[in-house]
């Protein structure tokens, strides 16, 4: 049996454990292709607990099933990936969000993350949507108020979707001026890891030597399972 050291991340620690078979073979089951909610079902089962992971930021996730792999490799068998390069190593303090000017960029969670993997298409929609999900304007028209995470379902993705819509309909000029504002804060938020997006999903910063790590929850399986996780694909 594994055993992991606890990960301290700003004012959390999480203890990770060992899955066990059966809960592999439930993160096995979900669809290759929606990478977040294969991390979701992963982190549940090693955290033990369900709702964890969508509440949790999308850097904290990813930090985790990077510290649950790379200690499996240094236990189990060896493996080419150099995970040391993922870590930023910053001395800044970690933040949930972050204000400069009346703009406000908070960061990304797990139930946010998978609704963009469902329903984005491409990076530029996915770009959208994390605008509309993490930036605020003080005493702006339509971008003032983030949407509420303690609303109910329909009532968070209504509040979503209008924030949305909005963004779609502004003239290329005014969008790229929002982009640059959150560009801008969201990368002061990375103090782990740095995530950027692809046509896929999140990628991984590796430095400028190193292409993006597309991060996949398959990286923890291993023997049969793995075998069995490439068979249902």
């Amino acid at each position: 049996m594994l055993s992991f050291d606890p990960v301290p991340i700003g004012n959390n620690t999480y203890q990770l454990q060992e899955i066990v078979f059966n809960d592999t073979l439930k993160v096995a089951a979900i669809n290759q292709q929606l990478n977040e909610k294969r991390i979701s079902a992963f982190l549940s089962h090693a955290l033990s607990n369900k709702e964890q992971p969508l509440n949790m930021t999308v850097q904290e996730r990813y930090c985790l099933m990077l510290k649950y792999v790379e200690n499996q490799s240094a236990t189990l068998f060896s493996t080419d990936a150099d995970f040391s390069k993922c870590y930023l190593h910053s001395e800044e303090n970690w933040q949930s969000e972050i204000s400069q000017n009346g703009v406000t960029v908070r960061q990304l969670i797990g139930r946010e993350a998978e609704y963009l993997e469902e329903h984005c298409a491409n990076a530029a929609e996915w770009i959208a949507c994390m605008l509309a999900f993490q930036i605020s304007y003080k005493d702006h028209e339509a971008l003032s108020a983030l949407p509420d995470r303690s609303a109910n379902d329909a009532d968070f993705i209504k509040q979503f979707a209008d924030r949305l819509s909005y963004l779609k309909q502004r003239p290329q000029s005014d969008f790229d001026l929002i982009y640059q504002d959150f560009t801008a804060l969201n990368n002061q938020l990375f103090t782990m890891i740095h995530l950027n997006v692809s046509n896929q999903g999140f990628v991984i910063s590796r430095g400028a030597d190193d292409a993006p790590l597309r991060f996949r929850p398959a990286a923890a399986f291993f023997g049969i399972i793995k075998e069995l996780d490439q068979s249902f694909a």
